[in-house]
Formats: structure tokens, C-alpha cells, sequence
């Protein structure tokens, strides 16, 4: 059976991507594990990461792309779930399909199911063959040289998710306070970010800051606050060259809410004085690592915090 380096657009299936080459297409990837090249190199990863995710049963994704002109780079890129996995000889396998047949119209950014009703599945392999058939048809399979690119579907790595923004004044801007809340009542770990943009002797001056905060309230089911940690000030936040420690002693912390408020103070430990309190409001975008489902159940319940008056005596004898 020979192996060919192009292919009919007869054959195209699954989904096309406006992409010079499946490399490029790495961003359709939570997790990149392997990939090769148009002649069957490895290009990308490590087979044997991808072979120990198989043996985990971690879901994946195959993409493959197709060099229709013979240029080196990938016209037509597919997607799909590899829901059928062989792991052989040092190689994996997925099967793919079945998929109607389609055509792609060159010119016309358009795609064509055929009207026969016929079916295409085929056999893609780390060694870069792509192998198919239409069913019905008796004739040889189809054997054809493509790049793939093999990605784990698992969350690790992924960016996190904006989900809420509140305004300086507390108004909505973007996202969903309700999926704040949800989030956090699911566990879910929480990063704040903020920032300033202002003119300073003619020059544009930004400062952003991004924290996971140390203690996150639901207050009335309506608003977040949030302590950040306690940390050292610097000299300048403005100055990279200048981003010295302040006075060493002087801790600084902050208190934020979805109602735009931060209470920021500086306390020197070693007096226990408070040196400076900066009352001020702040746009806040509020971050996740994943959603959670709208209907996470509130962590306020009845009688779910109460005096515990035996300890208490206790306590005071102590």
C-alpha cells in the first residue's frame, strides 16, 4: 500500500481552520503531549508522555492537517475526539469518524456535505499516516502522510477565567457576580486583579497588580470581600529600577469588596502602630481557575455557626 503525500478534497472531513500550519493551531490544545510533521517526524512533545496519558485513560484530542499544494505547510486542519485508542509497538492509533463525507469549495470558504448519504472513517497514527475509507466502497484504504498534533483534554496549565468585574463604584461591567459566588462556595481558588493608568510629565504611566487573596467572604449573598496577604511595601510601584523594600517593618495589607471599595494599611510590627490608611475604590476583576455550576448551594445555613458556650467557660478559666 503506498503512502501519499497529498489529498482529493473528495475525502476532506471534520473542521476546517483558516491555519498555515497545525503547529499553529497549538492554542486548540489544553494540554499539547505530541505532535509530527508532514513527513512524519516527531515535531512536537515526547510519544511517551502521550503513550503514559493513554495508559491513564486521560481524554484527548487528535488534530491532523493536509498539504493540499505540496508547499510544506497545512491547508486543511481537522479536529476530533479520540474516543477509540491502540497503543502498539512503541505507536499510538485512533480511530476517527464515522463523519458524512464533505467537500471543501477552494475560493469560497465553503464546505459541502455530499448528497449520497456516504460515510468516512478512518486510522490516524503517531507515525503520522492517516488512513481511510468511505463505507460501501471496496476499494484499497487510502493511506496519506499528515501532520498531527495529539493534546490532552485535562484543565492543567489553561488560563484562568475572568468571572466577575466590578467597577470603581461597585456597578457590574463584565461577567457574572453570581458566578463569583459559586465558585467560591465551591472551593474554587480566587486571584484579584487591578490596576491604574495615568499621565505622569507627559508620559503614559500603567501599574497592574494580580494577588490570590487570604480570606474571601460572601457577605448577604449580594457581595465579596476579600483580604489580601500581608506583605513588605515598596519604594515604587511605578519604577521597576526603583522596586525597592520599604521600611522592612512596615507590613502592608488590603481589604477589597465587589463594591469597589479597598481599605489599604501599612502597620509598623515592630510598634503595632498603624502608619497610614488609604481608603480608596478600585475597578476589580476577580479570577477562577474553572467555573462552577450556578446552583452551588450556599455555605449559609441555619445555626451553621454558633456559641459554643461549654468552651467558652473554658476558655475564660483559662
Amino acid at each position: 500500500m503506498s503512502i501519499k503525500r497529498h489529498i482529493p478534497a473528495t475525502i476532506a472531513v471534520f473542521l476546517i481552520l483558516q491555519s498555515a500550519s497545525l503547529q499553529a493551531a497549538e492554542l486548540a490544545c489544553n494540554q499539547p503531549l505530541f505532535g509530527t510533521d508532514l513527513e512524519g517526524s516527531a515535531s512536537h512533545g515526547s510519544k511517551d508522555a502521550l503513550i503514559e496519558a493513554v495508559n491513564k485513560g486521560t481524554s484527548l484530542r487528535i488534530g491532523w492537517g493536509l498539504d493540499f499544494d505540496g508547499d510544506g505547510a497545512s491547508e486543511l486542519v481537522h479536529w476530533a475526539d479520540a474516543e477509540f485508542l491502540t497503543v502498539w509497538e512503541g505507536e499510538v492509533y485512533t480511530q476517527v469518524g464515522p463523519v458524512h463525507a464533505q467537500t471543501p469549495i477552494k475560493g469560497q470558504s465553503r464546505v459541502e456535505i455530499k448528497s449520497d448519504n456516504s460515510e468516512w472513517r478512518g486510522s490516524i497514527g503517531t507515525n503520522g499516516i492517516l488512513e481511510g475509507r468511505f463505507d460501501g466502497q471496496k476499494t484499497e484504504l487510502t493511506a496519506l502522510r499528515v501532520e498531527t498534533l495529539w493534546c490532552s483534554e485535562e484543565k492543567s496549565g489553561q488560563a484562568w477565567v475572568l468571572l466577575y468585574r466590578n467597577g470603581a463604584d461597585g456597578e457590574d461591567l463584565e461577567g457574572s457576580k453570581q458566578a463569583l459566588f459559586s465558585a467560591i462556595r465551591a472551593g474554587l481558588p480566587i486571584q484579584i486583579g487591578w490596576g491604574l493608568l495615568r499621565d505622569s510629565q507627559g508620559a503614559s504611566r500603567s501599574v497592574e497588580h494580580l494577588v490570590a487573596p487570604v480570606f474571601v467572604t460572601i457577605t448577604n449573598g449580594s457581595e465579596v470581600t476579600a483580604q489580601l496577604p500581608e506583605h513588605i511595601g515598596q519604594e515604587s510601584y511605578w519604577d521597576a529600577d526603583a522596586a525597592f523594600f520599604d521600611n522592612p517593618s512596615v507590613m502592608w495589607r488590603g481589604l477589597m469588596a465587589t463594591t469597589g471599595t479597598f481599605d489599604a494599611v501599612w502597620v509598623d510590627r515592630a510598634t503595632g502602630i498603624t502608619v497610614r490608611r488609604s481608603p480608596q475604590r478600585a475597578a476589580l476583576s476577580w479570577y477562577a481557575p474553572a467555573s462552577a455550576p450556578l446552583s452551588t448551594a450556599s455555605l449559609a445555613v441555619p445555626g451553621g455557626v454558633r456559641l459554643d458556650e461549654e468552651r467558652s467557660i473554658k476558655a475564660e478559666q483559662n
